[in-house]
């Protein structure tokens, strides 16, 4: 479902990429696959961090689809057996919130990690030059 936003930042990415860097690469006898790994792929870390950030929180807090597919009690997600947590007549409202705030964690550790790549992807094509 993150496809099209990912191919759409990463496909502005590239064109904003200038060709003489690739044509200079070749020159210096790179074959494509350096070109790509040691050329392409560091001017494109700001974009892969935004679309990890963009397609990974969504897919972390989703709630339907692992409630629609998954049946096998040990493989379901975190947030599905927070829904477990609640009670028809009694809800332990300590225990959930415990619960989410530790879920919460890798999506901030996410986000803390790739904050540096995340800010400079989205600020890219602000400024004109």
């Amino acid at each position: 479902m993150g496809i099209p936003i990912a191919i759409f930042i990463l496909t502005e990415f590239i064109r904003q990429i200038p060709y003489e860097l690739s044509e200079a690469a070749i020159i210096d006898g790179a074959g494509r696959f350096q070109v790509f790994s040691q050329v392409i792929v560091p001017l494109l870390r700001p974009a892969l961090a935004t679309v990890a950030i963009y397609n990974l929180v969504p897919f972390w807090n989703d709630l339907w689809f692992p409630l629609i597919f998954i049946s096998d009690d040990r493989s379901k997600t975190l947030l599905l057996g927070v829904t477990r947590l609640f009670g028809q007549y009694q809800t332990d409202w300590s225990k959930v919130l415990a619960v989410l705030t530790l879920s919460a964690i890798p999506v901030i550790a996410l986000y803390l990690a790739m904050s540096k790549q995340f800010i400079q992807g989205l600020t890219a094509g602000a400024v004109k030059g």
